[in-house]
């Protein structure tokens, strides 16, 4: 008998997929792809399908279903669902597995048939992705793993910091109940709650042989992605991840260096090293902090609502000082959109190795079991004119290979050599190639890079060259080069 539930689930999935998906796709491709994951929890199990019937086996066992017609999202979810339960019946290994996780196995096997962005999340694991991205209520710190019980960070500007709640010490009592009598995911659970919720913490800190009781009112918080460091009269603005609060983050990171350092200021870094990505609205705000007007991205896919098209406004204020944006291999998609806006616009001189090359939106879904659906539903073009997926950003000076010790005015002398110029809309496949394999990906933080920043910064004419509109005649030169 189906279960209600990943009835439910398994039908809604295939909708959403069919509706958003970039590439057009069907119910039945999706719900047997889903079972072809079955033979991997336990190899007597074998899907199949013939004369119209999609049959489950094991052993001496076998069930037989009708097929639904292609597009029947609602009968091809039941029919996931009851050949699911059969196998649970027949096999102890996948009785074994519990329903998030055997759910999350079935619905990822089948978005990995469709691109390798697209996943699932069961609910446990979508609620710390949305905490991560849209922020939570909670107090702010973070505990260790060993032991559960010590804090081992706290953040700024938040109800825990306000209470002086240091770092090592130690929640003893959660609400009246001892800590020693929670597991760490029930600890972990409730700390948070509702923003303007109370929490009662026992806290036991190291040479102070009373306990502290504290009541702290929980509040909404995102946890922070932009950092600020000031090098002498040169700013560096690290953002790690694109979440709600990225977006304000460079704001304030960008008014607090214009305070702090004033009229030495030089000009910025922006750090987007490591940066996996994040919210795509996220990259357009930081974008457009330094670009006074023109485009930023845009999007396109299948479905009609992913055709978007986004530009920095005009006349607002935007950042003027000079900019270099340091990139590397695990650069990649909101990144990616922030160094290929401020490179095609001649607004900054990037830095770095060549980025991830992921050049495509995925959609978020909530599933009705409160997990989340991300769908893969458009794809990244840059101002230029080119799709960013595969191609990426490759950086007008290159440090890929080079240690960190390496000459940095040897390195600009040479730059921009002809394979290294802004990405062009032109090349082929082929030229995409060449051009990335003259600036390797990488993922090393290189001191080199900021080395390299540094000097632009402090060098006009050095800076000016990296910018200049000659370097649009070498991409014809290597376009023409790469594709005779």
């Amino acid at each position: 008998m189906a279960n209600s539930a990943e009835t439910k689930l398994f039908s809604e999935t295939y909708q959403s997929i069919i509706e958003y998906h970039v590439e057009p796709t069907r119910a039945d491709m999706l719900a047997m792809a889903a079972l072809d994951e079955l033979p991997s929890l336990d190899s007597q199990l074998a899907v199949s399908r013939g004369g119209g019937d999609m049959v489950l086996r094991h052993g001496d066992q076998s069930w037989r279903i009708h097929a639904p017609e292609p597009f029947d999202t609602a009968d091809w979810g039941k029919l996931t669902a009851t050949l699911l339960a059969a196998a649970r019946e027949a096999s102890p290994n996948v009785a074994a597995v519990g329903s998030d996780k055997l759910e999350q196995a079935l619905i990822d096997h089948t978005l990995s048939t469709l691109d390798r962005f697209s996943h699932y999340a069961r609910p446990e694991v979508a609620r710390e992705w949305r905490a991560a991205r849209d922020g939570y209520g909670g107090i702010g710190i973070v505990l260790d793993n060993e032991p559960s019980t010590r804090i081992a960070a706290v953040m700024a500007d938040s109800p825990a910091s306000r209470a002086g709640i240091h770092i090592d010490d130690r929640i003893i009592m959660l609400n009246g109940v001892p800590s020693n009598a929670l597991t760490p995911e029930q600890l972990r659970d409730r700390l948070r709650g509702p923003a303007m919720s109370t929490v009662v913490l026992g806290i036991q800190r190291a040479g102070i042989e009373k306990p502290m009781l504290l009541t702290l009112m929980r509040a909404h918080l995102v946890p922070p992605s932009v950092t600020l460091s000031e090098v002498g009269d040169v700013a560096v603005i690290r953002i790690s991840s694109f979440n709600q609060q990225t977006g304000e983050g460079v704001i304030d990171a960008v008014a607090r260096a214009h305070r702090e350092i004033g009229r030495r200021l030089k000009g910025f870094v922006l750090d987007l090293r490591g940066n996996p990505g994040g919210l795509l609205d996220q990259s357009i705000e930081v974008a457009s902090q330094f670009l006074d007007g023109g485009t930023i991205a845009t999007t396109i896919g299948r479905n009609p609502e992913s055709f978007q098209y986004f530009a920095a406004p005009d006349d607002h204020h935007a950042e003027r000082l000079p900019l270099v944006v340091l990139v590397d291999g695990g650069s990649a998609s909101a990144s990616e959109i922030v160094a290929s806006a401020l490179q095609d616009a001649g607004r900054a001189v990037v830095v770095g190795t060549s980025s991830y090359g992921k050049g495509t939106v995925q959609t978020v879904l909530r599933t009705s079991n409160d997990g989340e659906l991300t769908i893969t539903w458009a794809r990244l073009i840059t101002p230029k004119g080119y799709f960013l997926h595969h191609h990426g950003v490759v950086p007008t000076v290159c440090t890929s290979d080079l240690a960190n010790d390496t000459n940095v005015g040897m390195i600009l002398a040479k730059s921009p050599p002809s394979a290294l110029t802004t990405p062009r809309d032109a090349l082929d496949d082929a030229g995409w190639t060449a051009l990335r394999a003259t600036c390797p990906a990488a993922r090393e933080h290189s001191g080199l890079d900021l080395r390299v920043a540094h000097r632009l910064l402090d060098n006009a004419v050095l800076y000016a060259r990296m910018l200049d509109s000659d370097s649009v005649k070498l991409a014809h030169n290597f376009r023409a080069a790469t594709t005779r």
